[in-house]
């Protein structure tokens, strides 16, 4: 069998695993069984008993299996015969491999598969662009370890970042439930300070992951700087900024809730551009 089929059998095992995994957040979250007041986030978290032990005990293994699959093509994606490769569509696969390995392992101690609403669906289309859109002719390279460990920082940052990201939008919701009282999706979301407090753990991982790729960046790539790369220096910077400034403004001044919601998602889309913008740009239009 050659890569290419590997490749894409792993890919269709991780899209249907994750796909099953979403459904029964989604069947969790539409179960007519619960009553209103109950949190479903926590009992998705705690083995509940109204939903099934087995279909809610499951889903972790759903999940390992289907990042096993995404893995494995992320990992084809990123390495070819002649060498490490980062293509756009490759460094947006191993972003979600990563964010959902997080979230699994942050997910057996702290309510935060409600995330995994979010981010099934982003890593399904992940897969999607990884097996349809050709992704170009990308020159292999030659990675020193200072190289190798600025890429690994970097994308633990964006993968903390997004996660933050994420989670912001669900706080979003969870501000609207608390003023429309709803069923359905808006009960898997747990207490807002809950919420928050997960919020700003990200973000101060996330801040602190950028800061080291920002200085390794600079420090270890010559091109840092360059004509080539100065929207992504600037835009990073920029992303960088609105983080700090939020966090200090929470600090300071107590920004919470739609403001917090409103500042981090601006910084992620300056963090958005910056990177995956320009390698778009440099992949597909010039």
């Amino acid at each position: 069998m050659q890569m290419y089929d590997l490749t894409l059998l792993a890919s269709l095992t991780a899209i249907f695993f994750y796909a099953l995994g979403f459904a029964i957040l989604w069947r969790a979250a539409n179960s007519s069984n619960e009553p209103e007041d109950l949190d479903l986030a926590e009992s998705l978290d705690a083995s509940p008993t109204n939903l099934s032990t087995n279909t809610v005990g499951i889903l972790p293994w759903l999940t390992l299996t289907a990042l096993i699959g995404h893995g494995f093509a992320c990992i084809n994606a990123l390495t070819g015969e002649n060498g490490f490769s980062l293509s756009l569509i490759g460094v947006s696969n191993l972003v979600a491999v990563v964010m959902v390995f997080v979230v699994a392992a942050s997910s057996t101690k702290l309510p935060v598969n409600n995330i995994f609403l979010l981010l099934f669906p982003i890593s399904i289309f992940n897969l999607l662009c990884l097996n349809l859109i050709d992704p170009g002719n990308i020159a292999p390279l030659e990675l020193s370890t200072a190289q190798v460990a600025h890429i690994l920082l970097s994308i633990s940052a964006y993968t903390a970042l997004m996660t933050a990201a994420l989670q912001s939008i669900l706080l979003a919701l969870q501000e609207r439930r608390l003023k429309q009282p709803r069923k359905g999706l808006y009960g898997l979301l747990p207490a807002l300070e809950t919420m928050e407090h997960l919020l700003l753990s990200m973000l101060w991982i996330g801040l602190a992951l950028l800061s080291l790729s920002i200085v390794t960046g600079l420090i270890f790539l010559e091109d840092m700087l360059s004509q080539r790369l100065t929207h992504h220096t600037i835009l990073t910077s920029l992303s960088w900024l609105v983080y700090a400034s939020f966090l200090v403004g929470h600090h300071v001044f107590g920004w919470r809730g739609v403001t917090a919601v409103r500042w981090n998602l601006a910084a992620f889309a300056l963090l958005v551009l910056g990177y995956f913008g320009s390698k778009f740009v440099l992949e597909y239009l010039l």
